[in-house]
């Protein structure tokens, strides 16, 4: 008898914990913007770690990807970030598979102030350096934190890890680009104005009436455009950090003949604490 009043009272908190866990009141995994959220409080918190990149671009008149950009950056003293493009040693050459060989392009150094990262230097490739700053990962955990946006639980993850699913919203994502695009414009503009102290007074016009004429076209564009941007963040489920970040940017627009074109870039980021 006192052995089944042993084995009816564990049965009785068995049945009792089932139901509180299914009622996810002794759950202690996060929900995704819980996890989202633990990611970035874990990211702010370090005072330095590194990642390397790898973004590729295919038009609706290309059959495979191309590759446009490798690139790898470090955090230091906890609010400076270095981004380096980098030109493999080899043809078909990938993030992971940079070598001390390897050299690089272009180099553009950040701060974060007041929440923003501010550019404070650049060298090298003045087309390169000014898309740098669109694939800082960073800038990118920053912008989808406080963008209107759609985060689930993505299936499939790896042992260990949890990966989270996001989409932005549609109007949201043509206004991200459209920030991303004007900053490079302006980064090109103002380096091009840099490099031409010496130059006379009309070709100083010259340039105003390209930058000008530029913008307004890009505007255009991307007025009548629509973007999607889905993400998919990989996030160590022991310490927090992040392990991948993947997007897919899907853009259609008209070209300056009135014609619809698509885009799709694909960007993939590895972090190493």
């Amino acid at each position: 008898m006192r052995k089944w009043k042993l084995g009816l009272g564990a049965a009785f908190l068995l049945w009792v914990g089932m139901n509180l866990t299914s009622c996810g009141l002794l759950q202690n995994d996060k929900n995704p913007e819980g996890w989202f959220k633990q990611t970035l409080a874990g990211l702010a918190g370090k005072d330095s770690f590194t990642f390397k990149g790898e973004a590729a671009v295919r038009t609706q008149s290309q059959t495979s990807f191309k590759e446009s950009l490798v690139y790898e950056g470090m955090l230091t003293e906890h609010d400076k970030l270095t981004i380096r493009s980098m030109l493999p040693s080899g043809s078909g050459g990938t993030a992971t598979k940079l070598s001390a060989k390897n050299v690089h392009a272009a180099e553009s150094g950040f701060r974060r102030q007041d929440g923003q990262w501010v550019h404070l230097s650049s060298e090298g490739n003045t087309m390169l350096n000014s898309s740098l700053a669109r694939f800082n990962p960073l800038a990118q955990l920053d912008a989808i934190s406080r963008l209107p946006k759609q985060m689930k639980e993505a299936s499939g993850a790896a042992r260990g890890t949890k990966v989270l699913r996001i989409e932005l919203e549609p109007a949201a994502a043509r206004q991200w680009l459209s920030e991303q695009l004007e900053m490079e414009m302006g980064t090109i503009r103002q380096q091009a104005e840099d490099g031409m102290p010496k130059r006379s007074s009309q070709e100083r016009r010259q340039l105003a009436d390209v930058w000008k004429k530029g913008d307004a076209q890009m505007k255009q564009m991307l007025a009548n455009s629509e973007v999607g941007m889905t993400y998919y963040l990989t996030i160590d489920k022991k310490s927090g950090f992040p392990v991948k970040l993947s997007s897919e940017s899907v853009i259609h627009y008209l070209n300056l003949h009135q014609q619809g074109e698509q885009e799709t870039l694909i960007n993939d980021v590895d972090f190493k604490p």
